[in-house]
């Protein structure tokens, strides 16, 4: 039996200074999932914003995923992980690390700030794409999320 898809609409959040590779993460994942809304903000202080719907993000959905690129101008990804774990409002979001740092000290200071995943960016365009086919399946099926009702509560 195939696992449970979560309810539509799936909201990401994708934190990613590259606005390039914003624009292919986007149009892979559209390919794999159409009804997966992603929300593209260029740093971490953006995504903070958002999560914690402040300023010009007041309204937005909150996110279902992060997914969070760790070298960004203005704050970074570990930065961005610090600060939003310590808020009860954003601690039960999760947040996948998508990094081209396959440093072990990356990848250890990541999940010591409470990551949920970490995974290196490949370097191949269809390496990318069985990728994020295999994030999606595993985040909107294989997983059981909280509901954005649930989230909004904490």
């Amino acid at each position: 039996m195939p696992p449970r898809k979560q309810q539509t609409p799936f909201h990401l959040l994708l934190v990613e200074d590259e606005f390039a590779d914003a624009e292919l993460f986007t149009e892979l994942i559209g390919e794999i999932s159409g009804d997966i809304r992603v929300h593209h903000v260029p740093n971490g202080q953006h995504a903070l914003d958002f999560v914690l719907r402040i300023g010009e993000y007041a309204n937005v959905p909150l996110p279902n995923l992060v997914v969070l690129d760790l070298n960004m101008p203005v704050m970074d990804g570990h930065e961005f992980l610090k600060r939003a774990k310590q808020e009860e409002r954003a601690r039960s979001i999760p947040v996948l690390v998508l990094s081209t740092s396959d440093d072990p000290r990356d990848v250890s200071r990541a999940y010591h700030e409470y990551a949920n995943s970490y995974v290196v960016k490949p370097g191949s365009f269809a390496e990318y794409r069985d990728l994020l086919a295999l994030i999606e399946s595993y985040w909107r099926g294989a997983v059981r999320l909280p509901t954005v009702e649930q989230l909004s509560e904490g």
